[in-house]
């Protein structure tokens, strides 16, 4: 995620959530007891398990597309140009 989400519009729920996926995409032994009492605090069971699987979801996507050297559609030029 570009940006810092700690400091951005955020609730603290949201802010935990987000912290769980940045350290899940790092590696999942980062979501360590700490973290998990943290989500504890916002989230049941279901919902961690949902933000969970969606998080893991988006960092197996891209890995399993380049792998399998599948063609994506090209981002239309002047998407990522500044306006002014």
């Amino acid at each position: 995620m570009k940006g810092n989400f700690e400091k951005g519009p955020f609730t603290e729920a949201e802010k935990v959530g987000l912290r769980c996926a940045d350290k899940l995409h790092r590696s999942p032994h980062e979501v360590d007891d700490a973290l998990y009492a943290q989500l504890k605090g916002f989230y049941n069971d279901q919902q961690i398990i949902e933000l969970t699987a969606t998080a893991a979801a988006f960092d197996f996507f891209p890995r399993f597309v380049d792998a399998l050297r599948i063609p994506t559609t090209p981002v239309p030029e002047g998407v990522f140009e500044k306006k002014d």
